[in-house]
């Protein structure tokens, strides 16, 4: 899924570019789609995802005043954790990538809540290719099995 971004006036720092406080930003709203799956509420009061762990590689500058599109995919799901992988890109060159693992957690108990069937079919149209690959490769081996 693919969102699209302007920068700010507040997002660029005294050296004329974008500061890299904004990526993770408009990363979690690159999210935004991802966090429907997990919310009844149109204001998402109550998410049951958390954020356990992101990372961002700055791998170009970012200018003012252009576009940067962010693409977000499903890189992986475990038993009650996602893992999901971002790319930002400015005049069609990659300029950031991140990635973040997002864990389904239930609030009255404290602790972590399994992401069910439906909940993955639902976000199949999100997974990498190679993701979706490695499923259809496991699903062709369990039936010859």
């Amino acid at each position: 899924m693919s969102i699209t971004v302007f920068p700010r006036f507040s997002e660029v720092d005294v050296l004329g570019h974008v500061t890299n406080t904004a990526l993770p930003v408009w990363f979690e709203e690159g999210r935004q789609e991802i966090f429907r799956y997990f919310s009844r509420e149109a204001g998402m009061r109550d998410l049951t995802l958390i954020l356990r762990r992101y990372e961002i590689d700055f791998l170009q500058q970012i200018q003012p005043g252009h576009d940067v599109r962010i693409e977000t995919r499903i890189e992986s799901i475990g038993r009650s954790s996602l893992t999901i992988v971002q790319q930002a890109f400015q005049f069609e060159a990659l300029v950031a990538s991140g990635r973040c693992v997002m864990v389904h957690f239930d609030y009255t108990t404290n602790a972590s809540r399994e992401i069910d069937a439906g909940q993955r079919r639902a976000l199949s149209g999100l997974f990498t290719e190679e993701y979706a690959q490695s499923l259809r490769e496991t699903r062709e081996r369990a039936a010859e099995a």
